[in-house]
């Protein structure tokens, strides 16, 4: 049953290789970067962001425009005088009539247009705030797309490389198999001429089995780092892996201390962290100009004069302010709260900025630990691999039981396992690093410099 289904997958995996498009690293990093829905959405934001920093800019020039409205009353507005025209009629000498004292001021139906326009000259704060605020969200949108952009330097490292690791896991299982299967035929061939006793050939076909479950294992694990990988990469298409899993000499990376300089300086969590100090310090100050008037220049200028009253200028002009004196003590209360905010994102930078620090030490001992691993491993490949066939001859000379060959296999597949999984750590502890540093973009220099 095991076999069928090892034939199955085997002729599944031929088939979409020979339809599978290749990816070095550097072209899958690209392809994630353009295709990326959440790094899509970022760059809207950022789009926006600097949408609003051009409308704040808007608020330091002044405000022209024109208005018009048409008017219906119920009666002529008159202004009447005829009681002084009655007081003062018997004045005149008799055969003289007053005309009626009355003057029509607006008429029922009356049209209106203006031209007007106002230029805030001291705010109180509130307009350089509002530019301080939206320059702020700029460069939080642009931290937000580097932060991002690290986290997918991650996510594809991760899966990536996960699924050329899993690649590789299955040609070592595969050889393994194939080994364990002629260690098989050997010992059945043994057994039947009597050289081996029957529990010398159980032993080797117990191996056999357990190679063939470990091999349709890993190939199930293949598959499903392949559909992780082409989902980040939005392919339909399997994915044919060009590049290496590495391992650098760390002597030719930066140290420690370098990293973790680079981090407080370049890490955009924390340059988002800065943007969001800026936002509130912003918000502090627009709050506390409650307090302070507002001076503003105004003018204003009719454009149909016809229907003016004797009341109404052509046009005006002058200064006017307005100061908020009491409101209940809300501009008090918000001042209040905008301070606590920034000494919220004070408390939470300082957090961030330890975990930060804490992050790279402990992935910088995981990249040595990676190398140190696999310098080491690559003698002990040499070794397993002659020590597997000394045993291997052994046994089929008599010299060796089938137990100290399953040893040896079972060593040789540990070392190469084990290597696999020292590269595997290196590449993904330097992303890590790399990402945590704000250096993501040196990734592709450092994969050329392998070992």
């Amino acid at each position: 049953m095991i076999k069928r289904k090892l034939i199955f997958v085997l002729c599944l995996l031929s088939a979409s290789t020979l339809f599978a498009k290749e990816y070095s690293f550097e072209q899958a990093y690209d392809r994630a970067l353009q295709t990326s829905y959440t790094l899509s959405s970022a760059k809207r934001e950022q789009e926006m962001y600097r949408a609003q920093l051009s409308s704040a800019r808007g608020l330091y020039l002044p405000q022209i425009g024109v208005k018009g409205s048409y008017t219906a009353i119920n009666d002529p507005i008159s202004i009447d005088l005829n009681e002084i025209r009655s007081a003062i009629q018997p004045l005149y000498p008799a055969g003289v009539t007053l005309p009626p004292f009355m003057l029509k001021v607006q008429d029922e139906q009356f049209f209106q247009a203006q031209a007007y326009a106002a230029w805030t000259l001291y705010s109180g704060g509130k307009i350089s705030s509002a530019n301080k605020a939206a320059g702020a969200n700029v460069v939080g949108a642009q931290a937000k797309l580097d932060m991002l952009s690290n986290n997918l330097l991650v996510e594809l490292t991760n899966k990536y490389f996960g699924a050329l690791l899993s690649d590789k896991m299955v040609e070592v299982r595969e050889k393994f198999l194939q080994n364990a299967r002629q260690n098989a035929k050997d010992g059945a061939d043994m057994f039947r001429v009597g050289m081996i006793a029957k529990v010398e050939k159980m032993s080797v076909d117990v191996l056999l089995a357990q190679a063939e479950r470990d091999y349709a294992s890993s190939l199930n694990d293949a598959q499903m780092a392949q559909s992780l990988l082409k989902s980040l990469l939005r392919e339909n298409e399997d994915i044919k892996l060009g590049s290496s899993l590495f391992v650098v000499a760390t002597e030719k990376l930066p140290t420690l201390r370098a990293l973790q300089d680079k981090a407080l300086e370049n890490n955009p969590s924390l340059a988002l962290l800065d943007s969001k100090m800026v936002l509130s310090e912003a918000n502090a100050k627009a709050q506390k100009s409650g307090f302070l008037p507002s001076v503003y220049l105004f003018a204003n200028r009719e454009l149909y004069t016809n229907d003016l009253t004797v009341l109404d200028p052509d046009y005006a002009y002058g200064v006017g302010f307005a100061w908020n004196l009491f409101e209940g003590g809300r501009t008090y209360n918000q001042t209040k709260a905008a301070e606590k905010q920034t000494q919220s994102i004070i408390s939470l930078k300082q957090q961030q900025t330890k975990d930060i620090l804490t992050g790279l030490e402990y992935y910088y001992k995981k990249m040595q630990n990676a190398e140190q691993n696999y310098r080491a491993l690559q003698k002990e490949l040499a070794f397993t691999e002659e020590f597997y066939k000394t045993r291997r001859l052994g046994f089929r000379t008599g010299t060796s039981t089938s137990l100290e060959v399953n040893m040896a296999m079972t060593q040789w597949l540990k070392t190469q396992l084990d290597s696999l999984k020292a590269q595997y750590d290196f590449v993904t502890s330097l992303a890590m690093l790399l990402s945590l540093s704000g250096q993501a973009d040196l990734f592709g220099e450092y994969a050329k410099q392998a070992l």
